[in-house]
């Protein structure tokens, strides 16, 4: 079997973090190859109880290797720092890029690995996530997006997993990013560097994830960057359970100011970046959208985080 390196982040969520890696390793030893699978988890400057907890348990582990981070870098940049220990200390044939609020099965990898080796053009594969039932589809590998609104849609979101095999497996604008599998030399040589906005911007390492998105849109970002000959696709026999939101501190899907902060400030960037032309069509249509969504929902707590990160992006 091949060797595979999977990339964790943990940020004040010690008890998803060890569920998701404790997963993983029931797979490792299904398969009886203890150095099948390497895990690499970074804790973003998570709160001493969390960290320490993760620490813990994790060192006890088989092939898990955990370093801290002095600050919350955020998730591409965490995720790059996990993926330069990757290629400095091993050598793997695929890399997994796992949230940690997923659950794997004791197959996913097994199918992640056959449909790679089956279709070597494909760059980065999505898997099947599902709702904490195990039955209902949160989204069939990956999403389509609306640059004019900055809107997106799951593909097969609300499916029964009986249906699965009705949906199509590709043709998504990108993959959603719970679930990033990578053969390795799309990493290596598969990605255009990442682009910077002029004036924001004075990162000059290696950037697999770009360090422009602290939170969310680092996968569509991805999908804009993967080289001619190159696509993306849906492994539907991949199974993940993926509860959403943890590090975010969200729970019953009740967005976070964090979360709303991040993600209109990220809507923003990508939008400068890719679609320069539409921002200023965009940028006043999703505010006022979400404005009227979140008064319209009572979210009057959110409405600071949505002004703010219209603010931020302005002034910098």
């Amino acid at each position: 079997m091949p060797q595979v390196a999977v990339s964790i982040l943990n940020y004040n969520s010690a008890q998803s973090t060890i569920a998701c890696v404790q997963s993983l390793l029931s797979f490792d030893q299904a398969e009886g190859g203890a150095q099948l699978l390497e895990v690499f988890v970074a804790d973003n400057a998570s709160a001493e109880s969390d960290r320490h907890h993760l620490q813990k348990t994790l060192v006890e582990l088989p092939n898990v290797h955990v370093q801290k981070n002095a600050e919350n870098m955020g998730f591409s940049a965490g995720h790059n720092r996990n993926l330069t220990a990757i290629f400095n200390h091993f050598n793997p044939d695929y890399v997994w890029v796992l949230n940690s609020d997923c659950l794997v099965y004791e197959d996913t990898l097994t199918a992640l690995i056959k449909c790679a080796l089956q279709h070597v053009d494909v760059g980065i594969w999505g898997a099947t996530l599902l709702e904490s039932d195990g039955e209902t589809i949160q989204c069939g590998g990956g999403c389509f997006y609306n640059s004019w609104i900055s809107s997106f849609r799951q593909h097969g979101r609300g499916k029964s997993l009986s249906q699965i095999h009705q949906l199509k497996s590709a043709g998504f604008d990108y993959i959603a990013g719970a679930s990033l599998f990578f053969p390795v030399e799309t990493l290596r040589t598969g990605l255009r560097s990442a682009p910077q906005i002029s004036g924001k911007s004075t990162i000059d390492h290696q950037q697999w994830l770009n360090e422009v998105f602290f939170l969310y849109y680092e996968e569509l970002d991805l999908a804009q960057r993967l080289k001619p000959g190159l696509g993306m696709a849906w492994c539907k026999d991949a199974l993940i359970r993926h509860a959403g939101g943890v590090s975010t501190g969200a729970s019953n899907r009740r967005r976070t100011a964090k979360a709303e902060y991040y993600s209109t400030l990220s809507a923003l960037n990508y939008t400068q970046l890719y679609y320069p032309r539409q921002l200023w069509v965009m940028a006043p249509a999703r505010y006022l959208a979400k404005f009227l969504q979140l008064f319209m929902k009572g979210e009057f707590r959110l409405l600071g985080s949505l002004t703010r990160a219209y603010r931020d992006f302005w002034s910098a």
